[in-house]
């Protein structure tokens, strides 16, 4: 397989869901309806992967015990926060702060992954990307369209970010430990179990929200945003290298801003494209001024 095949699938995957996201909040569908059903499809997704490819099924105890973490930490969680946050941002504002989940992953893995320490020399981009996110949301924000409670969406996708990253930190740390293969399912099915069982205890799933077209997307959103975007990742891991992997991260965002442009109508002032070059370029030299014990992406279980 051409090694850059999975990598393309993942990152347009991924800048896909974003934009699909978006548009089937436009069409009236919460973001508590929204997100169990995405999974629902994730879910008989993974499964059908699972049955093709004869990979990411595990009985490993010690895999279901980190996916408790991972599916809630850094799945369930992160999901929930920033899909709410597309109730009041538009992909261009929402979808270029999440490219703050790399910085977040680095100042998380100080912490969490031995030998991971911040460095003083990724101290320069993180300032870069942080500026690039006042200009973002303190001047762009204000001047694009679609845009609700502009503060509120962009506390929540922060906050999603934050814990993304930390989910991040707790995925190079376990990948020591159990092959990364290992933490789909555990990951996917405890992220599943905490949105159906704990979210309706406090928010009803609206299915008549849900017209035929916002069934299409859930659809693409649960199967080729979510399942294929993630698998296709963990693929490419076993077939480039790190530095190579990590172009998704950079590439994510433009691709969701472009799609957004495209098919939902956004447009782009300066400030937002001013501030999505310095987010870009600060995460950029924050990850290469970092050097990740395990490498990100790569199963490095003894």
């Amino acid at each position: 397989m051409n090694p850059w095949t999975p990598l393309v699938g993942a990152t347009l995957g991924w800048g896909a869901s974003a934009v699909m996201t978006r548009a089937v909040i436009l069409r009236g569908v919460g973001a508590f309806t929204l997100v169990p059903i995405r999974m629902a499809f994730a879910m008989a997704a993974l499964g059908l992967v699972i049955v093709v490819t004869k990979r990411f099924g595990t009985r490993s105890p010690a895999a279901w015990r980190r996916g408790l973490v991972l599916g809630t930490v850094g799945m369930a969680l992160p999901m929930l926060l920033m899909t709410l946050s597309f109730e009041d941002l538009p992909v261009s504002v929402g979808g270029l702060l999440i490219a703050l989940i790399p910085l977040a992953t680095i100042a998380a893995a100080h912490f969490i992954v031995d030998g991971e320490r911040f460095q003083v020399k990724s101290l320069p981009g993180l300032l870069i990307a942080l500026m690039g996110s006042a200009v973002l949301v303190g001047v762009g924000g204000a001047s694009v369209e679609g845009v609700d409670n502009l503060w509120r969406g962009t506390l929540l996708v922060t906050a999603g970010v934050i814990l993304a990253g930390i989910g991040g930190a707790f995925s190079r740390r376990f990948a020591l430990e159990v092959p990364s293969d290992d933490l789909v399912l555990p990951q996917f099915t405890v992220n599943t179990v905490v949105l159906f069982i704990a979210m309706p205890l406090f928010w009803d799933i609206d299915l008549a929200t849900i017209d035929g077209t916002s069934w299409l997307l859930l659809a693409g959103i649960g199967a080729i945003g979510t399942t294929l975007a993630f698998t296709a990742f963990l693929i490419a891991a076993g077939l480039n290298p790190a530095s190579r992997l990590a172009l998704t991260g950079y590439s994510v965002p433009v691709v969701a801003v472009t799609l957004a442009v495209i098919f939902l109508g956004e447009t782009l002032s300066p400030a937002i494209l001013g501030g999505a070059v310095l987010i870009v370029v600060g995460v950029i030299l924050a990850e290469r001024s970092t050097a990740h014990i395990p490498e990100p992406g790569v199963a490095t279980s003894r």
